[in-house]
């Protein structure tokens, strides 16, 4: 049976030169501007706008245009294109990932090959942000002469959502029906109750959350706190972060709120390629079908920091696997942590595959160990 299990993998991987990539946020290539009309020069100009838009969500940077040779390629969006619509007003205010403010203009959807616009990040050294996101959920509350109140439905602005899907972060907003009012009061979200705030979280499966405080004071301008946290109680291991701004309208708090999320986000989960590929090398015990070895390597082709997969031995149960990979090993290991059917593997014991444990000692990069969870 164990032959049998290598032949299919080593077969398998003979038709299989690189892994490709399966982007788990949607709409990152594609972006919707409005221009004032269909003529061909506002046309041109939309593509260098979409373009923008696009390598905002795909590098993280808000800045994008500021960034060396960035201009240059706005000035010829047209050779990442692969197709461009216009869109019906009602169409455009209906669909998801919508990327400005309903207006006057004309909606213009374009859609950017991702090959070419991966290539343009690596060739104008842009930070890479992969396309596995987080999912944060969101609570927003203000302060009124009456109390706290959750706000949500028709009264939250426009620009709460809007913002984060410009940067390309997904988010989930509560129910609040009767679950969530039993869980979660206003007064405990506004006063940061961090038990009530992770019970009531449980329910999204959410990994973080952030919760939006505001309230106007009496020059007429809104003053406002956002704290952002996860399942552990922290976030990237610094603890919850907390920030407050004074702007002039809730909508501007809540922009103004989104990007420093974003880019806390950005900042830590982005990486530079490098020049050259390294090779990171994975252990993965208790892979013991082709089922469980096809599971692992669709979840390593998901991975936009990984470039290829080949396997160096298998014993018994426990693959070896040599990952080609750009950037810094960080990312990668965020990815490998985050996954629930891997498992770290921190001290090996006595019985461990002694012929996978030497092709890995022969190895002068990384190295790290897991066991897989869900072989079936």
């Amino acid at each position: 049976m164990r032959l049998i299990f290598k032949i299919l993998v080593i077969a398998f991987l003979a038709t299989l030169p690189l892994l490709g990539f399966a982007s788990i946020v949607e709409g990152l290539y594609s972006a919707t501007i409005e221009v004032p009309d269909q003529s061909r020069a506002q046309r041109e100009k939309g593509f260098s706008l979409a373009l923008a838009q696009v390598l905002i969500k795909t590098t993280g940077a808000k800045d994008i245009s500021s960034r060396r040779g960035v201009n240059d390629a706005l000035s010829q969006a047209s050779n990442y294109m692969v197709k461009y619509a216009y869109l019906p007003r009602l169409e455009h205010e209906k669909t998801e990932g919508d990327q400005l403010p309903a207006k006057s203009g004309i909606p213009l959807s374009v859609q950017f090959a991702k090959a070419t616009i991966d290539d343009l990040m690596r060739k104008l050294d842009l930070p890479i942000w992969p396309a596995n996101r987080p999912e944060l959920l969101i609570w927003v509350l203000e302060q009124t002469t009456s109390g706290y109140r959750f706000v949500e439905g028709s009264d939250l602005p426009r620009e709460l959502q809007h913002s984060f899907q410009r940067r390309g972060l997904p988010i989930q907003l509560p129910l609040y029906d009767l679950q969530d009012q039993l869980a979660l009061k206003p007064v405990d979200a506004w006063s940061l109750n961090q038990q009530k705030l992770i019970d009531a979280a449980k329910r999204y499966g959410a990994d973080h959350w952030l919760v939006l405080r505001y309230s106007k004071i009496s020059n007429g301008a809104v003053r406002g706190s956002w704290h952002l946290a996860a399942r552990s109680g922290n976030f990237a291991r610094e603890g919850a972060v907390l920030n407050t701004l004074q702007v002039e309208s809730k909508g501007a708090y809540l922009q103004g709120s989104a990007d420093q999320v974003v880019d806390l986000f950005a900042g830590k989960m982005a990486y530079f390629a490098d020049a050259d590929t390294d090779l990171f090398r994975l252990v993965v015990e208790n892979i013991g079908s082709f089922s469980a070895y096809s599971q692992l390597n669709d979840f390593l082709g998901r991975l936009q920091i990984v470039n290829g997969v080949k396997v160096r031995s298998i014993d018994g149960d426990t693959i070896v696997l040599d990952l080609a990979t750009e950037g810094e090993s960080r990312v990668l290991l965020r990815a490998l942590n985050k996954e629930p059917r891997l498992s770290r593997i921190t001290q090996l014991g006595d019985d461990s595959p002694e012929q996978a444990l030497a092709v890995a000692a022969r190895h002068s990069g990384s190295v790290e160990h897991y066991r897989w969870q869900a072989a079936r």
